[in-house]
């Protein structure tokens, strides 16, 4: 059915020519064009994300590096404001789970990129592992700092109070220091997934597959 016509500029005469308009196969063509790419507000959460992630892991890297003062400080002052950072990063983070987990659900993806199942399988895999990182650290982290008694802080402006010293009992500092295991083994696999994460994006542009413009925005996808 044709409701319309469109102007088009004809390939071999270079003269304007109008043909019928067809809604739903422009409709079609828009969606395909659309799943090419990730949605524009997905793309910024993932980048704004990644730089948090990374904000976190340096952050806490370099504290357990820290042997002597700084320019930050003493050892000790310099490990608290990393570890400031670290923390007020994670709220932000952990802020952003929600609208992001929303707009993965709520908008279309792109067809996987070309490779064999154990591929399709490995890169889902990492992805819902990623996406539990988003969830169980800073839950883990905010945690402990609300049992453990000391609050989360936010970059200096702000504390979000843990629980008050004359209320805290021994079972919340025990908990506390049960959500600090966990948080440090959950951790400990930050370290395989996100370099696994790099690579995989690396092997796909090597191999000329069209990933930036899925994910990158501003990128168009090819």
């Amino acid at each position: 059915m044709f409701f319309a016509t469109r102007a088009l500029r004809s390939p071999a005469s270079g003269a304007i020519v109008r043909r019928p308009f067809n809604p739903l196969r422009a409709m079609s063509e828009s969606a395909e064009r659309i799943e090419l790419a990730y949605a524009t507000p997905l793309k910024w959460m993932h980048w704004i994300y990644g730089a948090g992630f990374l904000t976190c892991l340096g952050t806490v890297l370099a504290s357990q590096q820290t042997t002597g003062d700084t320019f930050l400080g003493t050892k000790n002052q310099t490990k608290g404001k990393l570890m400031m950072i670290h923390k007020s990063t994670a709220v932000v983070l952990a802020a952003l789970v929600t609208p992001r987990v929303l707009l993965r659900l709520a908008t279309a993806a792109p067809k996987a990129l070309p490779g064999s199942f154990m591929e399709h399988f490995a890169a889902n895999l990492s992805h819902v592992s990623l996406y539990g990182f988003m969830l169980a650290m800073p839950a883990t982290g905010m945690a402990m700092g609300y049992y453990g008694g000391n609050g989360i802080p936010f970059y200096g402006l702000y504390t979000i109070p843990g629980i008050p010293k004359d209320k805290r009992t021994k079972e919340d500092g025990a908990f506390a220091g049960q959500l600090f295991k966990w948080h440090k083994w959950l951790g400990s696999f930050i370290w395989y997934l996100v370099p696994l994460h790099v690579a995989g994006a690396a092997q796909h542009m090597l191999r000329g597959h069209a990933i930036w413009g899925r994910i990158v925005p501003g990128i168009k996808p090819a």
